[in-house]
């Protein structure tokens, strides 16, 4: 008797084989599912990111985490009634230390549905890391990079 099952177990453990994409790694793939570079072009601009960051992402038992955020947009959104400040934690790093290493930690944590950097600048290995971290700890990270100051470092 010829078992058919394992035919095609062999057939298909053959063809996996020779599959190209499954030797390469799933670093570049996270880096666009669970962290993004949205570029922003001005000051309304801005408002609309937060706004669709906050409706896509609010979670009843989780927090936004805003890192250096514009407050002046944030406050036109919650007069207007657009996002729910009680859910949002700003956090001036300025005032706080904001190392790579904390943002990985809190992102790994997992109590945040997303994580929002403003005007954080990072290369593609500690993006890789981050992504990573969100990945892991199922938070979206989105960097916001005003479209200003990309051209300003581009001139010097």
């Amino acid at each position: 008797m010829i078992n058919v099952n394992k035919i095609d177990l062999d057939f298909n453990i053959n063809n996996l084989k020779s599959i190209t994409t499954l030797t390469n790694p799933v670093k570049t793939e996270l880096t666009t599912v669970w962290c993004n570079v949205v570029h922003v072009n001005n000051a309304i601009d801005l408002t609309e990111k937060y706004q669709d960051i906050c409706q896509k992402h609010y979670d009843n038992s989780k927090w936004i985490l805003m890192i250096n955020p514009e407050n002046d947009s944030l406050e036109q959104l919650s007069t207007m009634g657009k996002i729910n400040p009680e859910k949002i934690l700003k956090v001036n790093a300025n005032k706080v230390n904001v190392s790579l290493e904390h943002i990985k930690s809190t992102l790994l944590k997992g109590t945040c549905s997303a994580m929002i950097l403003n005007d954080a600048s990072y290369n593609e290995d500690e993006l890789n890391d981050i992504a990573h971290c969100a990945a892991i700890g199922k938070t979206q990270c989105i960097l916001l990079q005003h479209h200003q100051n990309c051209q300003a470092q581009k001139l010097h």
